[in-house]
């Protein structure tokens, strides 16, 4: 309401007072800066009918700092956007590995169950023969030496004969 006010009371009248400067509404409608107690403010310019020069040229200035103030925060704004752009990035690349993480152990755990169950059947098979067939007077190493030699599928046969 206030700048409405502005455009059709104010800016005319300065039109009027002064023929040959530029003025539009929407340059001298923009909020001052808060600054020292000599700028004017635009509710001074309204509760007068006749802004002098002067006025005029303090509210241009304020407007002008107000416009490098902007370009300032816009320039900010769009370094700001570029830094969430790449951190979004950095983020979705993340999530991949995660999830790519996420099913190798899956996939380790599968294989680990596994290697668990044919132990512990390796393990059975063995109680089971040592006692079965009477040879329980056999050495603890041979038995041992015959575990190790039966489910060794990541051992090569020369690391098996080493012991």
């Amino acid at each position: 309401m206030a700048m409405e006010y502005f455009d059709e009371k104010i800016v005319p009248i300065l039109k009027r007072k002064m023929p040959g400067s530029d003025v539009s509404g929407r340059l001298i409608g923009t909020a001052p800066v808060p600054g020292p107690s000599a700028a004017l403010t635009t509710m001074q310019l309204f509760s007068k009918q006749s802004p002098s020069r002067q006025e005029v040229t303090k509210l241009q200035q304020q407007v002008k700092a107000n416009g490098t103030g902007l370009t300032a925060l816009k320039r900010e704004i769009s370094e700001l956007r570029v830094k969430v752009q790449e951190q979004q990035k950095q983020l979705q690349d993340q999530d991949q590995k995660l999830l790519e993480q996420t099913q190798i152990i899956g996939e380790q755990n599968a294989r680990l169950a596994e290697l668990e169950r044919k132990l512990r059947e390796v393990m059975e098979s063995t109680v089971g023969n040592s006692s079965g067939s009477g040879s329980n007077e056999q050495s603890p190493r041979k038995r041992r030496k015959a575990v190790d030699s039966t489910d060794c599928p990541r051992k090569s046969k020369r690391l098996r004969n080493r012991k």
